[in-house]
């Protein structure tokens, strides 16, 4: 009998270093995720990343695109069929906010 009271307290001895193990572990594992949480660069405001606008201009009687002073695309799209107003706007240079602005209007000018 004595021997059998002496297996239970061995086989609760090992489960309880068991558990005092995974609760090691875990701690473990929290403190190097807490480490990295505390050691990663700060976030960047998304207003921060914003990129260059697009510029539409005429050059050479062509519709041309440029992005931070630097020409994108060249198109065959003559700026002298295009109405007065809108050749004016083009040789001061129309900025555009972002590709689909952009999209929007070269199906204008192109159509």
């Amino acid at each position: 009998m004595l021997q059998g009271f002496y297996m239970l307290a061995l086989q609760r001895a090992r489960r309880q270093r068991r558990i005092a193990l995974l609760f090691c572990a875990a701690a473990l594992v929290s403190a190097l995720f807490a480490a990295r949480a505390y050691f990663a660069p700060e976030a960047v405001p998304a207003g921060a990343l914003a990129e260059e606008p697009y510029v539409a201009q005429s050059e050479d009687g062509r519709l041309i695109v440029s992005r931070g002073g630097e020409t994108v695309l060249r198109t065959a799209i003559d700026v002298r069929t295009l109405p007065a107003a809108d050749r004016e706007a083009l040789a001061d240079g129309v900025v555009l906010a972002d590709a689909e602005a952009l999209a929007r209007l070269l199906e204008d000018y192109g159509s």
